[in-house]
């Protein structure tokens, strides 16, 4: 990736467009979640992008199916968006976190089974929470990758270089 790229991201006035083209840039070398590979800047548009996606298309019961290597029980995750400052996106991450009582298990079928012991209209609720932020999420996403330019353009070029 030239530098140019980079910068033409910035330029980008849409926030959608700016957080997945850095989120792509950065899955262009990882192909997969694994946050123990990442700095902190590519862990907090890594997974605050990646979540919010799978939240955004069914709840939180479709991040709870799967998992990224590293952040078993989402403890990174969450914070992301803490990190952020998306606090109702926290507020709605803590709750449903809050359903697995400190002990967020391995087992995709144990988790799904305690995630759906809530009633429906609570799991909604709470991802209806989560999914009212969308747009504040989406700014302070962009704010945080405007905030530190120089950071991720250092990060996606050496990305570039070790590829």
């Amino acid at each position: 990736m030239k530098t140019i790229d980079f910068d033409a991201l910035l330029a980008l006035t849409d926030d959608f467009e700016l957080c997945d083209g850095v989120f792509k840039k950065f899955a262009e070398f990882n192909n997969q979640i694994d946050v123990d590979s990442y700095s902190e800047e590519e862990r907090v548009i890594t997974l605050a992008w990646h979540a919010s996606g799978l939240i955004g298309n069914g709840g939180f019961e479709y991040l709870f199916e799967g998992w990224f290597t590293g952040d078993p029980g989402y403890i990174y995750t969450a914070a992301a968006f803490k990190t952020i400052g998306a606090t109702q996106s926290y507020a709605a991450f803590q709750r449903a976190l809050g359903v697995f009582g400190g002990r967020y298990p391995d087992d995709p079928a144990e988790r799904d089974d305690l995630y759906h012991r809530v009633p429906q209209d609570e799991r909604t609720a709470t991802s209806r929470q989560f999914w009212e932020d969308e747009q504040n999420m989406n700014a302070a996403l962009v704010r945080y990758v405007r905030e530190r330019r120089d950071r991720f353009r250092e990060l996606l070029l050496n990305d570039t270089n070790n590829a």
